[in-house]
């Protein structure tokens, strides 16, 4: 926090207690009132992350943590559970809301329903284009974005990943990063799913002009010095027009790379561009090269305090030690013909970056007028030209001797030391003998400078204790209705002739001419389930597409926040993406019209009958654990061309299709990937490895009023609905004939007798 607001941050964001997507880190605590004043008394501020999904349980910490942050005098809180977002505004109305990235914002429709409902700054999904960015500009909310940092490669909060694998929640703030391992794919093996880190001083300008208000730097779990860099140079890059961008970018490399940059999403992202399959981690530099065993080339100056590393095909770093030695031909006798010299850490860097912020750099001019009249007070006041304070000290004596001396008396007002001011205007109103001890000019400069910095610290906001949300009911004891899901229409029509009480068409491909086909053949009525990531255009066309089909859909299954201020036919459902976990995003829910929901798959069965509620449960299926807007296929192949241009799969046949493709972990493990197209460019989903199956527990999942199915063409459909029908009346499936022949296939019961940390 300190290098951040040294180097020039006009603000930070920081977690305080278990609430924030960072809840490895050591966060700020208790001290989070004295971080707070010491941002505020140099004009930075802070921003307060709440940006987990909160369980009902967890509401009286929550409560707490609201009012420490209330108390503290925060300048805002970036929240990602609806219900948290009820919870700050109930208790604290004059607390600003912020839409954290992991509400996965990424069109006009999304900021829009944000602005009506509260939210002053939108922190937009990273994902996006800085057209799309422009279109979401103007619209009644700051934006804020991404600019350097650790790229998740999934769309944030849609990531069930390392919680479905691992048990750790990206959403809950303990992401495991499995997305950092070994993937194979085809012939191609590597760090499939490993992002470069994006910087973006290349589109700086570009991002500017498309609307952005706030630069953001992911600089969590990294080291100050890492803060202090990557803080001054998008200080400077925003300040300096003599700004050099390839200096800058080399000094970032040497801090942290994996594989070089990314230019992110921004211009439109190129697959191949985006990921670094070699290695997940720092690659450092080079800085020098083997030609002959023994010797290396240097062609910068070694400190002996650097970490270095010799780097060789196929085989892991070998780490090494060299005295400080300039550049030029030097011995190493572990170098072989070869070999590249490689410098993770910079001693050099280090040093400099650590005296950026370990004095106080930012200094604030002030304007001081000191009274010295004999037989009265001293009198001070002291201005920062917004704020002005005024306090007395000691009487102030008659000299008797030499007279008052003002350039002495100034000189000890400038000693203002480690505070955030430096002296502009000094006005002296002084007896020609009016004489005061310099203990107790010291000690009135001090005071009033302590005043000063109070006053920057801004008011506490007020803060009322939280009301509870009333439960919701939940009417049935057993399930009423069994729901297929599919984006294939044969796959319904199926499940509805075998036994499904209804039946619910999850497109994959939300081209106009694709829906106009498949309602051709899809039965008469059905459901209609939203992807989580839509871009505007397509959105858009989607909702007219349902809208002017109206007297067929009977229930939209709304899975992001774009989706639910537009109007939809038929009943609205609250869908698993947006991760409802308490009653308070019940509520939330029920007063935007929407009482029927689907509760997070990252809770477990207790969790879930704790909030009540009209609920649907999915319990089967391949679950969607990441959804993509670069394609793994492409990015392994190296294809050229931005992203969202590709129509290769339209073109192809089946088998090389990116949906007959998968990624298989170091166990393994497979994931099937899943084509949702559009024409601004395909979303992939990235589905469990095991399909989720609850049938050997069914009586003992939550009361709900449905269950959904998820159902593809690997799916022996009949059997999947016949089997659960069953068990919907309470029948032991296991006694089934076909029971033996479909419990061997790999399943799951994900969550919900375990749950997530």
């Amino acid at each position: 926090m300190v290098a951040a607001v040294q180097c020039g941050a006009d603000a930070v964001y920081l977690g305080a207690g278990d609430f924030n997507a960072r809840r490895s880190a050591e966060n700020f605590g208790g001290e989070l009132e004295a971080a707070v004043g010491y941002c505020h008394a140099r004009n930075a501020k802070v921003y307060v992350t709440l940006n987990t999904m909160v369980r009902q349980d967890e509401l009286p910490r929550l409560e707490r943590t609201i009012g420490e942050i209330c108390r503290a005098g925060a300048d805002g809180v970036i929240v990602q559970d609806f219900g948290v977002a009820q919870c700050v505004h109930q208790m604290a109305p004059t607390l600003p809301l912020h839409a954290s990235t992991q509400m996965a914002v990424h069109n006009p429709q999304g900021v829009d329903f944000l602005v009506e409902n509260g939210f002053s700054r939108v922190v937009l999904a990273r994902e996006m284009e800085y057209e799309e960015i422009a279109r979401c500009a103007g619209r009644g909310a700051e934006l804020e974005v991404f600019v350097h940092g650790a790229l998740c490669v999934s769309c944030s909060g849609q990531c069930l990943l390392s919680s479905m694998i691992g048990g750790r929640s990206g959403n809950r703030g303990l992401c495991a990063q499995p997305c950092r391992m070994k993937y194979r794919m085809d012939d191609v093996e590597g760090y499939l799913l490993s992002t470069k880190d994006l910087c973006g001083l290349e589109g700086l300008t570009a991002l500017v002009q498309a609307g952005a208000d706030s630069l953001k730097i992911e600089g969590r779990l990294k080291r100050p010095e890492y803060v202090a860099l990557t803080t001054s140079v998008y200080r400077a890059a925003l300040d300096d027009p003599k700004f050099d961008v390839d200096k800058a970018r080399a000094e970032l490399a040497q801090m942290f790379n994996r594989g070089g940059f990314t230019r992110g999403y921004g211009f439109g992202v190129e697959d191949a561009e985006l990921m670094y399959r070699a290695r997940p981690n720092h690659l450092g530099v080079s800085i020098g090269a083997c030609n002959r065993n023994g010797e290396v080339l240097l062609t910068e100056n070694v400190d002996g305090k650097d970490a270095l590393v010799l780097r060789r095909k196929g085989r892991d770093d070998l780490p090494v030690r060299m005295a400080s030695t300039a550049a030029g031909r030097t011995s190493l006798a572990e170098a072989r013909k070869g070999d590249q010299l490689c410098r993770l850490v910079s001693q050099a860097q280090m040093r400099d970056l650590q005296a950026r912020f370990t004095a106080e750099r930012k200094k604030f001019p002030i304007d001081i007028r000191l009274e010295l009249q004999p037989g009265a007070p001293a009198r001070i006041s002291i201005s920062d030209g917004t704020r002005s304070i005024a306090c007395e000290g000691e009487l102030v004596q008659t000299a008797q001797s030499r007279p008052a001396d003002p350039a002495r008396i100034r000189s000890q007002l400038e000693k203002l030391g480690d505070t955030p001011f430096v002296l502009r205007n000094c006005d002296l109103q002084l007896d020609p003998m009016a004489y005061l001890p310099i203990s107790a000019l010291n000690a009135l400069r001090r005071q009033a400078v302590e005043l000063l910095i109070a006053a920057r610290m801004g008011a506490p906001h007020p803060c009322k204790a939280m009301e509870p949300a009333p439960g919701f009911p939940c009417d049935r004891n057993r399930p009423g209705e069994l729901i297929a899901q599919s984006g294939d229409p044969e796959v319904l029509r199926r499940a509805m002739s075998t036994g499904a009480d209804r039946c619910c068409y999850a497109p994959e491909d939300l081209r106009t001419d694709a829906l106009n086909a498949a309602l051709e053949d899809l039965p008469e009525a059905f459901d209609l389930a939203l992807p989580p990531v839509v871009d505007e255009k397509t959105l858009r066309a989607l909702n007219e597409w349902t809208l002017s089909h109206s007297g067929r859909i009977r229930r939209v299954y709304l899975a992001n926040v774009g989706h639910l201020g537009l109007d939809w036919p038929g009943e609205r459902v609250a869908d698993a993406s947006l991760n409802l976990a308490n009653t308070f995003s019940l509520r939330q829910m029920a007063d935007w019209g929407i009482s029927l929901y689907t509760p997070s798959l990252e809770l477990n069965r207790s969790q879930i009958e704790e909030i009540g509620g009209r609920r649907q449960l999915i319990v089967y299926g391949a679950v969607p654990l990441m959804q993509l807007r670069h394609c793994p296929l492409r990015a392994t192949q190296g294809l050229p061309g931005p992203h969202k241009s590709c129509r290769r799969c339209d073109g192809v046949a089946a088998e090389q299709k990116i949906g007959a493709k998968s990624l298989t972990d170091r166990t393994g493990a497979t994931f099937p990937l899943r084509r949702i197209a559009s024409d601004g460019g395909c979303v992939i989903q990235l589905l469990n490895s095991a399909k989720l199956m609850l049938l050997r527990k069914a009586a003992s999942l939550p009361a709900c009023e449905g269950w959904r199915l998820l159902l593809d063409g690997t799916d022996d459909v009949e059997t999947v609905v016949r089997l659960h029908r069953l068990a919907m009346t309470g029948v032991d499936v296991r006694s089934d004939p076909a029971w033996a022949a479909f419990s061997k296939q790999n399943t799951t019961t994900g969550h919900y007798f375990r749950g997530a940390e």
